[in-house]
């Protein structure tokens, strides 16, 4: 596989990647993992800044623009914004139909104010021990997030899920990790980070084990789930529970 090279700057929690190379059927891997990475690391959006360094080596490539768009879409569903200086580039965007589904700009204040267009979003950062009370402690940040959010109905499920995310870093990655509980229009969100670069899989639930019911409880539950690569080496593993009768 050919390495697409992304220089990233941080604006405040927007990051702003630079690709630079060429893209072909070589290297589309390598900035469609790149640019998932960083979007795994829930910045506030991501702009794919197309410079003199970029170019393709046909308009049919730019569908992984689109492609890393839809992956984001359930999680972590951040802005995703496309800034082509180049007449070229808006030129080869358009013929490609990228633009239908990512919003394209041609300068960056424009992209950074496109990319803060949707309303802030509610959620919560909690560290968590290598130790068997990281599951606990995770379940009461959970419940408490709940209850402050209105979504009583929720509440039980979303304790099953981040019990099942924050065991099984436990159980295999032996580090400490991270959870994220964020509230969006459509759902809740539960993100676990760990050290382990291994992702999650579909096991089937242990029986006669409590509390180790496997990740096909969550596939059950949940609306998507998923297991991504973290920039550091790691792996975050997010769940995403649709939200009935709240907000």
């Amino acid at each position: 596989m050919t390495e697409m090279l992304i220089e990233t700057t941080d604006f405040a929690g927007l990051v702003v990647a630079t690709p630079a190379g060429r893209l072909d059927l070589a290297s589309y891997p390598s900035l469609r993992d790149g640019l998932l990475k960083h979007a795994a690391n829930e910045p506030l959006g991501l702009v794919v800044r197309l410079g003199p360094d970029f170019e393709v080596a046909s308009t049919a490539m730019y569908a992984v623009f689109s492609t890393v768009w839809m992956k984001i879409s359930p999680w972590p569903d951040i802005p995703l914004v496309l800034l082509a200086e180049s007449e070229t580039h808006r030129h080869e965007l358009d013929q490609s139909g990228v633009s239908r589904f990512v919003p394209t700009c041609t300068d960056l204040a424009a992209a950074i104010q496109v990319s803060q267009g949707p309303p802030p979003r509610r959620f919560r950062r909690v560290g968590l021990p290598n130790s068997p009370t990281a599951p606990l402690l995770a379940r009461s940040a959970v419940r408490e997030a709940c209850a402050l959010w209105h979504l009583p109905g929720l509440a039980d499920d979303a304790v099953l899920v981040v019990s099942e995310l924050v065991e099984n870093a436990v159980r295999h990655a032996h580090s400490k990790s991270s959870l994220r509980i964020e509230l969006r229009r459509d759902g809740l969100s539960l993100a676990v980070r760990d050290d382990a670069p291994e992702p999650a899989t579909l096991v089937p639930a242990l029986p006669l084990v409590p509390g180790h019911r496997g990740m096909e409880l969550i596939d059950k539950i949940c609306a998507a789930w998923g297991s991504t690569p973290s920039t550091d080496g790691g792996k975050i593993v997010w769940a995403v529970l649709s939200v009935r009768g709240g907000e």
